[in-house]
């Protein structure tokens, strides 16, 4: 359908800039999230009306998984259905109308998120099956940032169409991935040839069989980027980082592992000390002479008030003036966030700050309707402290009982209850796979499908900015 997909190619060019922030604290969170560009869902509308799986296509929640580069930042995200279709066919000839059906839904609901306006800034790796390479919604995918992870089972016939189908979309710039264990295969190596990317499933840490595979790779084509999947711990990131890999993804990124080595060290006291100030209502002068206690700090504090994102016209030079402008629900997010760089420093700090700013700032936005501004500001704080024991390297107790919090935020993290726990429960669910919490904490907030899904793009869009002030 070229007609169809030269439409959504020319629509996705023409929304592909984000705005900028205007204040990255200034209190848009206050408001439901932003709704998916209605040009974007025009066209898609428009598109996938003219292929039947397409009709019985079911809304999903995305699950997201981050990849970190080589230097532990996050450096793409894979996305994956969050829900098993309903009915699923026992028989093997209905086996490959039901993978056409998840794939289908796989890509509409990424459209409908608006994912053009991730690329560019973060990969997306997109697990789907050799035969949706043809799919008409395919033809306008923007090319850049978009690594297309093909499942290549012993069903999969290699034949020149598809080979000739991957070079095309390789000459428009697109990418592509597959599991290691398929690639060598002989029926598969024609496929290596065109991929850029080798998938290796490290959870069993044997270094042996995992060098093996690597070179047995090596032999039938060069120059491919290993990505090490499944990595449970943080010593087998380590293992995997010394062998070479490229790309990171697994548990090991929010795993609570060295709780018996707590990294709290003067800076951090330093900040957690101004936030209970703040919390208890301190003036103006009296947070500025501890900020002038820590250059570093007071530094930190100068550079983020001037940074682009806050949309002032003149430079702030004093931290009397700083404090001003930040008011103290800004400055108390911004200390929070300090929490996760501050001190002793853990390796994996900015990967789990960018996470704990996606499980905050989502459950903001899923807040937008049913709670008054004050609320969201704490499901925000709550969301951010969620992974403070990660970085803190300390039991969530203990953390918690080092700064002065109102009940609703402290009750969430550690019982999950009360009016904050279905927010920010949800925001993680995205994170993990359990589809029935997902559905029950849906009704129980009220929040369709597509708008969870809206707010988990444009949480993950606004955590990269913010993160990287």
């Amino acid at each position: 359908m070229p007609f169809q997909g030269l439409i959504l190619k020319q629509s996705f060019r023409g929304i592909r800039v984000l705005s900028r922030l205007v204040g990255m604290f200034s209190g848009k969170g206050d408001k439901p999230p932003i709704p998916v560009k209605q040009a974007v869902l025009a066209v898609v509308d428009k598109v996938v009306s003219v292929t039947p799986a397409s009709k019985t296509s079911l809304p999903s929640v995305m699950r997201r998984e981050a990849m970190l580069g080589r230097d532990r930042k996050v450096a793409g995200y894979t996305f994956m259905l969050r829900r098993e279709l309903e009915g699923k066919p026992q028989q093997t000839d209905a086996l490959p109308a039901l993978q056409k059906l998840r794939d289908e839904t796989l890509l509409v609901n990424l459209l409908r998120m608006d994912i053009t306006r991730l690329l560019g800034q973060r990969f997306a790796f997109i697990p789907v099956a050799p035969a949706t390479l043809f799919n008409p919604l395919i033809n306008g995918w923007p090319e850049t940032g978009t690594v297309w992870v093909l499942a290549l089972d012993t069903q999969v016939l290699v034949d020149a169409s598809l080979l000739e189908r991957m070079s095309d979309l390789k000459a428009r710039g697109g990418r592509f991935a597959a599991q290691a264990e398929d690639m060598v295969r002989p029926e598969c190596q024609a496929v290596l040839q065109l991929v850029d990317y080798v998938l290796m499933d490290v959870s069993g840490e044997d270094i042996p069989a995992i060098t093996s595979i690597m070179a047995a790779v090596t032999r039938i084509a060069t120059g491919k980027q290993f990505v090490a999947s499944d990595v449970q711990t943080l010593e087998a990131f380590h293992m995997c980082h010394k062998l070479q890999f490229a790309f990171f993804t697994g548990p090991f990124i929010t795993r609570r592992e060295t709780l018996d080595n707590p990294a709290l060290g003067p800076s951090r006291a330093k900040v957690l000390d101004l936030m209970n100030r703040v919390r208890t209502g301190a003036e103006q002068p009296v947070l500025a002479a501890q900020f002038r206690h820590d250059p570093a700090l007071s530094v930190r504090l100068l550079r983020y008030v001037n940074s682009p994102g806050m949309g002032l016209l003149n430079k702030i030079g004093g931290i009397e003036q700083a404090l001003m402008v930040m008011g103290q629900d800004k400055l108390y997010r911004w200390l929070t966030m300090i929490l996760f760089t501050g001190g002793q420093t853990h390796e994996l700090d900015q990967a789990v700050l960018e996470n704990a700013l996606t499980r905050g700032r989502m459950a903001e936005q899923l807040a937008g309707r049913a709670l008054f501004a004050k609320a969201r500001d704490e499901i925000f704080v709550a969301g951010l402290f969620s992974l403070l024991d990660v970085v803190m390297g300390m039991p969530m107790e203990k953390v918690l009982s080092q700064i002065s919090l109102p009940a609703e935020i402290t009750e969430a993290i550690l019982s999950q209850r009360g009016p904050y726990a279905p927010y920010l429960a949800l925001a993680i669910a995205c994170e993990q796979d359990d589809q029935s919490s997902i559905d029950g904490l849906a009704k129980q907030i009220g929040r369709e499908v597509d708008e969870i899904n809206a707010a988990h793009m444009e949480a993950l869009l606004w955590a990269q900015q913010v993160s990287e002030v």
